[in-house]
């Protein structure tokens, strides 16, 4: 996948409507697809948005979203994957966004405890 500019928001991806052509796309395009959802993730943290639609289907209106409290445990999962399959290339950008989110969480923790003190 090329190296996108995180200024601009992700493209759309679209995934086939028909469960059997999804299946066999999803297998086909694995790694593609958790590109797409850290390079999703990465603009959303960027810009403090609250969720980020990552895919939308085929001939039809339907999206699929993640939300912010959801970020990091897709990027786990991502991470866990691509070690299994030991896709090294691409962990360096997971463990900086992981990284990341758990700094803002961290610095969101620190700002609730001084303003309930």
């Amino acid at each position: 996948m090329a190296k996108r500019n995180s200024s601009n928001p992700p493209n759309n991806y679209v995934l086939p409507s028909n469960n059997q052509e999804l299946q066999a796309f999803s297998r086909k395009f694995k790694i593609d697809m958790m590109e797409h959802v850290a390079e999703a993730i990465d603009y959303a943290v960027s810009r403090d948005l609250p969720l980020v639609e990552v895919f939308q289907f085929k001939n039809s209106d339907f999206v699929i979203t993640v939300f912010e409290k959801d970020y990091l445990s897709n990027l786990d999962n991502i991470y866990d994957y691509y070690m299994q399959q030991e896709a090294y290339e691409y962990c360096p950008r997971i463990v900086r966004l992981r990284e990341t989110l758990k700094e803002k969480s961290s610095k969101t923790d620190e700002k609730q405890t001084h303003r309930n003190q």
